[in-house]
C-alpha cells in the first residue's frame, strides 16, 4: 500500500466530511508543517464558540495554515475576551506540552471532532466521531507518534473514543483534583506502538505545577 503524504490530507477529509462541509469548524489548531513525523499528537474533543470558517475553507487552505490556536489566538468566552494565548485552556495546554519537553509549535494539535459548537451537546458524538476518524488515521499514518495526548477523558472525550476502537488494559493515576484519574493504554494505531494518555479536560482541569501528572505522561509516553 503506498504510503500517504501530507498532499493526500485534503482529498481525504473531503471525502471523510463530505456530510458536514458546509458546517463550521477546524481539522489543525496547528501549522500544516506539523504533518510530518513526531513524538506526540494533541488532542481534544472539538472547536468550541461559534460562526467560524466552514470546513470546506479549512480543508482548501490547510496545506498553506500557519499559526497556532493555543499560541496566537485570541479567545473569547461569556466571562471575558483574552489576549493572543492568554485564555486558561491556551496557558494550561501550553503549559503541559512544554513540561513534557515539547516545542509547542511542532506539536500536530487537533481535535477529535472537526465541526465546531458552542458546547458538547452541539456534537452527535459518536457518528460524527466516526466521520472525522479516517483524517486521523491517515494523520496518524504520517505522524507516528509514540503518544496521543488526549484532553478528556470522560465517557464523551476524545480518550474514551479511541479506548473503544483500539482497547488495551488500562492504567491509572491520580490526577491532582479530587477523585478525577488519568488514564491511558497501549495500542498500535496507523501501524505505530502507541501510549494514549487521557487527562481531564483542560477547560475544567488545570495541570500546572502537578509534578507527578508530567512524570505519569512522560514515563508511558517514553515506554
Amino acid at each position: 500500500m503506498k504510503s500517504l503524504t501530507k498532499q493526500d490530507i485534503p482529498r481525504i477529509a473531503t471525502e471523510a466530511l463530505q456530510h458536514h462541509l458546509d458546517k463550521p469548524g477546524g481539522i489543525l489548531y496547528s501549522s500544516h508543517e506539523t504533518i510530518r513525523p513526531g513524538s506526540v499528537y494533541f488532542l481534544g474533543l472539538n472547536p468550541g464558540g461559534c460562526g467560524g470558517p466552514k470546513l470546506s475553507e479549512r480543508i482548501e487552505n490547510l496545506l498553506s495554515q500557519e499559526g497556532n490556536v493555543y499560541l496566537d489566538e485570541a479567545w473569547q468566552n461569556e466571562a471575558a475576551l483574552y489576549e493572543s494565548g492568554q485564555a486558561p485552556l491556551q496557558k494550561r495546554a501550553v503549559w503541559l506540552l512544554e513540561n513534557i519537553d515539547f516545542e509547542p509549535r511542532n506539536v500536530l494539535s487537533s481535535n477529535l471532532i472537526f465541526i465546531q459548537s458552542k458546547d458538547e451537546s452541539g456534537v452527535s458524538f459518536l457518528q460524527d466521531a466516526n466521520d472525522c476518524w479516517p483524517v486521523h488515521e491517515a494523520l496518524l499514518s504520517i505522524v507516528r507518534p509514540r503518544l496521543i495526548l488526549a484532553y478528556g477523558n470522560s465517557k464523551f472525550s476524545p480518550y474514551s473514543y479511541i479506548h473503544s476502537i483500539y482497547g488495551g488494559q488500562q492504567c491509572y493515576a491520580p490526577s491532582g483534583h479530587g477523585n478525577w484519574s488519568l488514564k491511558g493504554f497501549n495500542a498500535k494505531i496507523a501501524g505505530s506502538d502507541v501510549f494514549v494518555a487521557g487527562i481531564p479536560h483542560l477547560s475544567r482541569y488545570d495541570p500546572i505545577g502537578k509534578q507527578q501528572v508530567l512524570n505519569w505522561i512522560k514515563n508511558k509516553g517514553q515506554a
